[in-house]
């Protein structure tokens, strides 16, 4: 009889193991093609990275602007976000400069140019982007210098090196509410002020238990994890800031998901922090630089004041965040909104515009990106016009 239970027994361990084994193959094989979060762990198990394949930002460090786009790119594949992707191409304007724009060749006068981060460069394809939307349905003439990555002081300096040779009647120039933290690193890059964050990072010590092992080397173990807690843990240190660990549903079916509270959203727009303040006044400078810049040949500046996903969806963002979470990331659209009033700059907030798509249960922003999704940008795309008379 103990032979038998013996036997019994060890034949269940072999399928366990079997199966197991199977299972673990199979994942690994089918890591690039799996949906949702548990792709993100398999591929970061399977390849160290959270993307179905591999690929090269088009932006790269800049001394002057923090990033910039590579100029000569042709048709390459980014990513946002695990399931955002989309292609890019850029040019050079003129021969020799340095940087790429993702626009056409300017051999015309233009009606504005737009200057900005990645909200005005669009994590979309380029045909979707509210800056070629808004050229089409209208038959304006756009040139769209805008970096990823960047802040205030870098849209001035790119406005003064490539816009201002063009000499447009109008500056559109999109804000971001990270753009005063933007302006405080680069700062911070060159030197040119003291790190007042230095003391703040808190060490983070190496997860060495067996969970922590199987989760950065098993995927079977990733996957199920990850469906159970529906994040994965195992995310590297240096991508972690960008997670967006809360997740809620929307939409008449809720059929949209928004992961939405990320860590570094929570820090950057937060004007409580000395950081940002030091970011403001150099925000500050850049505008009042750049006012006097335009004026010289009697140009208008626009600015289009972006506002956060969780600010939008409140309603669904808020019972899980709480009011204060919300608050500091509206400070910063409400300081700049502060600023268009102190330095008389015409500027447009569509935060309750976009409130009531959202709350008609419109997906305008991708689901684990801060970026417009396609829908988002045709909306901005028509409140712009409406709000221009254009």
């Amino acid at each position: 009889m103990l032979k038998k239970i013996g036997r019994f027994a060890l034949l269940i361990l072999i399928y366990v193991i079997v199966i197991a084994v199977l299972l673990e193959g199979g994942l690994r094989l089918l890591a690039p093609n799996l949906p949702g979060q548990i792709g993100v762990a398999a591929r970061y198990v399977v390849t160290g990275q959270p993307y179905s394949q591999s690929w090269e930002p088009a932006w790269q460090r800049s001394s002057e602007h923090f990033y910039a786009l590579k100029p000569g790119i042709d048709d390459e594949v980014q990513y946002g976000s695990p399931t955002v992707s989309f292609h890019v191409s850029t040019i050079e304007l003129w021969e020799g400069g340095g940087i790429g724009f993702r626009t056409d060749p300017v051999d015309f006068a233009p009606d504005a140019v737009v200057v900005g981060d990645s909200f005005g460069f669009c994590f979309t394809e380029r045909v979707d982007c509210w800056v070629d939307l808004l050229a089409s349905e209208t038959g304006r003439k756009l040139v769209n210098l805008s970096q990823p990555v960047t802040g205030t002081v870098s849209h001035g300096r790119v406005l003064a090196d490539f816009g201002a040779p063009l000499e447009p009647p109008l500056v559109l120039w999109q804000f971001f509410g990270n753009d005063f933290n933007d302006d405080y690193g680069l700062a911070v890059s060159n030197d040119e002020i003291e790190d007042v964050t230095a003391d703040d990072s808190a060490s983070t010590e190496a997860d060495t238990s067996l969970g922590g092992w199987l989760r950065h080397n098993s995927a079977a173990y990733a996957v199920i994890e990850t469906l159970f807690t529906g994040l994965y843990l195992g995310t590297p240190e240096s991508e972690a800031l960008y997670i967006k660990p809360l997740t809620a549903t929307y939409g008449p079916n809720n059929e949209y998901v928004l992961q939405f509270g990320g860590e570094y959203e929570q820090g950057a727009l937060d004007m409580s922090l000395e950081q940002n303040q030091i970011g403001l006044e150099l925000t500050r400078k850049a505008f009042e630089d750049a006012q006097a810049l335009v004026a010289g040949w009697d140009g208008e500046i626009v600015v289009i004041i972006m506002p956060t996903r969780e600010e939008v969806y409140a309603n669904i963002t808020e019972p899980v965040m709480g009011r204060e979470a919300i608050d500091k990331l509206a400070s910063a659209r409400l300081t700049m909104l502060d600023l268009c009033d102190e330095l008389s700059l015409r500027c447009y907030d569509p935060t309750e515009d976009f409130i009531e798509h959202a709350q008609a249960g419109e997906a305008l922003y991708h689901s684990d990106d801060m970026h417009l999704n396609p829908h988002g940008n045709a909306v901005l795309a028509e409140l712009l016009q409406a709000w221009m008379g254009w």
